[in-house]
């Protein structure tokens, strides 16, 4: 803990946006195995459900400080922005076909940079704008998607242009509240929109599926709050280009633990998104 709290704040950030965005493709990985057993909707709203129960102990050792925020208004700016995001995303995945809405969903990195550029005056040097290039050439590699849009597809779209407004507003949150008090006012303020989302498909759990959604929420969780983490100490622009390793993370849970098979193109798309990251963490060295 003592060599992590003296490395500098951008290298920092990159271990932090890293460990996040794994955890988050463990969480997605868990909730796409219990989607055999229970309805999508029900595991998302559960996951929300059970956010402060897994912060409560950072919620302890913080104090009654982490259940106050300094900005109220972008608290609900965020939650409003991340629930239209979630119900887009979920509706469109119903309509379009999961390759589409894979690559289309990682065009989110790049409206974020845009968007911090402009309302965070954050500034694109020229190894990030090649990194985030290198991104996205890569998961097109790899995902191989069908450029023609429907319905399904241009909702993944602007779901993916909504969560990077979203992104913005936790960036500002980041400024004056805490990692933790982020996630608790996230989890808790989309509860409404999930258990609407749920509702219709609730049932009764098994002790074995209570303990997979827990897990979920664990990890989802701790997915949220090192982002947040990741956010207070570097710049969207800087760490954004990294997002393109979930799909290195997918690849190599999907391999092992669905069977999925990972051809030549997988593998030449695994090296743009590797040495886009290499370009971040090369550049995070000299902070």
């Amino acid at each position: 803990m003592f060599l992590i709290s003296n490395l500098p704040l951008k290298f920092l950030s990159i271990i932090l946006m890293i460990i996040s965005g794994f955890c988050f493709v463990v969480m997605h990985s868990a909730a796409k195995y219990l989607a055999n057993e229970l309805h999508i909707f029900e595991v998302v709203f559960l996951r929300c459900a059970l956010v402060a129960v897994v912060l409560f102990p950072f919620i302890v050792r913080e104090g009654k400080k982490s259940l106050f925020t300094k900005q109220p208004k972008n608290q609900i700016y965020r939650i409003v922005t991340n629930s239209i995001a979630m119900l887009l995303f979920f509706y469109g995945l119903t309509l379009a076909p999961l390759s589409l809405v894979t690559a289309l969903n990682f065009t989110a990195p790049v409206f974020t940079v845009i968007l911090a550029i402009i309302f965070l005056k954050e500034k694109l040097t020229p190894k990030c704008l090649l990194a985030l290039f290198l991104g996205f050439i890569g998961v097109l590699f790899i995902l191989r998607p069908d450029v023609s849009l429907n319905v399904g597809g241009g909702l993944i779209l602007l779901s993916s242009l909504i969560w990077a407004i979203s992104l913005i507003f936790i960036k500002k949150l980041t400024r004056t509240d805490s990692a933790v008090t982020i996630s608790l006012y996230a989890g808790v303020g989309m509860v409404p929109a999930t258990f609407l989302m749920a509702y219709p498909y609730l049932e009764i759990i098994s002790t074995t599926q209570f303990a997979i959604i827990f897990f979920i929420a664990v990890s989802g969780t701790l997915a949220q709050t090192l982002l947040n983490s990741a956010l207070k100490r570097g710049e969207l622009s800087f760490l954004l280009p990294l997002d393109f390793l979930k799909l290195i993370w997918s690849v190599i849970i999907g391999s092992v633990f669905f069977g999925e098979s990972a051809p030549m193109l997988l593998w030449i798309g695994g090296a743009f998104i590797i040495g886009a990251a290499t370009l971040i963490v090369m550049t995070g060295k000299n902070y």
